[in-house]
């Protein structure tokens, strides 16, 4: 299948997901990424030769934080939403398994379309072709109930005002939500625009970064439920498999909390 015309970053983070479940699958293993080893490898081979061990286990240890969030909180709603927000090809539904939650993928008509093609759907998965700021898509799922929206590596690529005003506009709708996002701060928006730069994405450059969640909380008027750096895990359970620059890099980057997750409440 030749999916050329798809913008690549909808393959650097797949890419990462299976190089992490071929290598490290203790610490994060998913089989659906894997079953698609040669899409990615026909319509994105660079990017596995050009990224460093650092570069893709920093993707990874995105989805281990986020799948870590989401089971904790279905295990505490057992009916519920679980909203990807600029799906593109995550395949949580898929790795996760969750039975008691309602899955939805959101991304623009022409990824869903592709993602139908190559994924497929769960059984508890609804997939809805929308722009993520056109709201229309929340008419779909029932926001009484509790609801988790999930943006892994989305925020990234729109402005600050952008994001804020769609959280106050997701606070509106949704009212037992939270949000669980990632993001860097400005070092590390710099690092990140050269590593996509370096895989040939030159028109995915990123712009919005957080320096402080608390007083980003405060800007979007929304609760702070946590701010957690990403190698905190896989520095425990990989210390002796990384390459000594790898976990030198890690424990830098949560030093200086240049990567995090961001979860919050959307509760005033």
């Amino acid at each position: 299948m030749n999916l050329s015309a798809v913008s690549k970053t909808l393959f650097i983070p797949l890419s990462a997901r299976i190089f992490a479940s071929k290598n490290f699958s203790e610490y994060f293993y998913d089989k659906k990424a894997l079953s698609l080893e040669n899409i990615v490898q026909t319509n994105c081979e660079s990017v596995l030769e050009k990224s460093s061990e650092y570069a893709l286990m920093a993707s990874a240890a995105r989805y281990y934080n986020m799948d870590d969030i989401v089971r904790k909180f279905c295990a505490k709603n057992p009916k519920s939403n679980i909203v990807y927000l600029g799906a593109g090809l995550e395949t949580a539904c898929f790795r996760l398994k969750i039975t008691n939650a309602s899955f939805y993928e959101i991304d623009l008509p022409e990824v869903i379309e592709l993602r139908r093609r190559v994924l497929g759907e769960c059984a508890n998965e609804t997939l809805i072709g929308y722009d993520i700021f056109d709201l229309a898509w929340t008419r779909r799922i029932d926001e009484s109930l509790p609801t988790l929206l999930v943006a892994c590596g989305v925020f990234q690529y729109f402005t600050r005002e952008q994001v804020l005003n769609l959280i106050r506009e997701l606070k509106n709708v949704f009212k037992k939500a939270q949000l669980v996002f990632d993001a860097t701060n400005e070092a590390g928006l710099k690092y990140a625009n050269k590593y996509v730069k370096s895989v040939g994405s030159d028109d995915a450059i990123m712009s919005f970064c957080v320096e402080d969640g608390y007083k980003f909380a405060l800007k979007a008027g929304v609760n702070l439920i946590e701010e957690r750096v990403f190698f905190t895990d896989a520095l425990k359970i990989l210390s002796g498999r990384l390459e000594f620059t790898t976990r030198l890099i890690m424990k830098f980057v949560d030093f200086t909390k240049r990567a995090k997750i961001l979860h919050f409440d959307l509760k005033s």
